[in-house]
């Protein structure tokens, strides 16, 4: 499998490795996530910090056992004009349980190589993202051994798991079926585009009834 070529976008400027884990016996604890401070003239307005990022070209997520699991997501560009603020949800990515590899602990490495290392640096750009505020887990310590290593030039983020990556991951490792209109959603934690008609009141997934 080999990932796409994406569009360059200009959230880059703030994937940085200054959003490190904090770590203590090997248990990982996801960042703090804090506005941008720009810099600006003497009486000038500081213009607007940039919107916080969520979802890179190559994802990973860390489920509360801290098996590893994968998936892609196109990048469209970047966000301009009114409406969207720093602490704006994360857009709905559409992200159904076939899109989630599951990475073995043994294939970490390789799989990093093949589908990440091998693009052109500037395709470098990865997001993980674990659904516990804190983690124990010895395939995210491979994924910080590689991504730490600077002759790899991979930019990358740590936080927190987003409501609809861990839904998503909940009916995958349940193998639930998944549609996305029957999921009432908290519209302070997922963002959807004006055309679509939500019911925006979030109820936690039950198994459906045989």
């Amino acid at each position: 499998m080999t990932l796409k070529i994406f569009l360059p976008f200009l959230a880059t400027a703030f994937i940085s490795c200054s959003q490190k884990p904090t770590i203590s016996d090997k248990i990982f604890i996801i960042p703090k996530r804090h506005k941008s401070q720009i810099d600006t003239k003497p009486n000038e307005p500081p213009p607007p910090p940039p919107i916080q990022t969520y979802y890179l070209p190559a994802n990973f997520i860390i489920d509360t056992a801290g098996q590893v699991y994968f998936y892609q997501q196109q990048q469209y560009g970047w966000f301009c004009g009114t409406g969207i603020e720093w602490d704006t949800p994360p857009e709905f990515i559409d992200l159904k349980p076939k899109d989630l590899i599951r990475v073995p602990l043994n294939d970490i490495t390789d799989f990093v190589k093949i589908n990440i290392i091998n693009l052109d640096s500037n395709d470098r750009r990865v997001s993980i993202a674990s659904i516990k505020d804190t983690i124990k887990s010895e395939g995210l310590i491979k994924l910080f051994k590689i991504f730490n290593d600077t002759s790899n030039k991979i930019r990358w983020t740590f936080r927190k798991a987003t409501q609809e990556e861990s839904i998503v991951l909940k009916y995958k490792e349940l193998n639930w079926k998944y549609y996305s209109d029957n999921i009432k959603w908290d519209s302070s934690k997922i963002r959807f585009p004006p055309t679509i008609d939500k019911m925006l009141k979030y109820t936690p997934p039950k198994v459906e009834d045989e």
